[in-house]
């Protein structure tokens, strides 16, 4: 009988251990996840970075104002260096893309294609990267 009582409450003593460790584990994902900041789309937007500056810097509301027109200008101007550079940065592209067709077997060539075609879906997809 000892054993068996003695069985069920290092049974018991494991499962919480096992919770308590989980909890305390999720808990340190969850701290690392919010501290790394936002993903996605959104995380560099006019409107994030005037928010972030605007708490940060403790602005009035003339302040933050002037700041919104000041970033949406800068990132106007970003957008068009992009859209001059852009067509230079896919030629670059291409010119690689041949380059290692060139030293490529058969089939490494159909996977490679594979590859660029998911690289292109994934640029499509996220758009060119926004400034800093």
């Amino acid at each position: 009988m000892k054993s068996r009582t003695g069985a069920s409450l290092l049974l018991v003593g494991i499962f919480l251990l096992g919770t308590v460790t989980g909890a305390v584990s999720y808990s340190l994902y969850r701290a690392h996840v919010e501290a790394s900041g936002p993903r996605g789309p959104g995380r560099f937007s006019s409107r994030n970075v005037v928010e972030d500056l605007a708490e940060g810097l403790k602005l009035d509301p003339v302040q933050k104002e002037k700041l919104k027109v000041i970033i949406d200008q800068s990132r106007e101007r970003f957008r068009t260096i992009s859209q001059q550079v852009r067509p230079q940065y896919d030629a670059i592209r291409r010119e690689t893309d041949e380059q290692v067709r060139q030293i490529l077997r058969q089939d490494q060539k159909a996977r490679f294609e594979e590859i660029i075609q998911k690289m292109d879906a994934s640029r499509k997809n996220h758009g060119p990267r926004p400034p800093r």
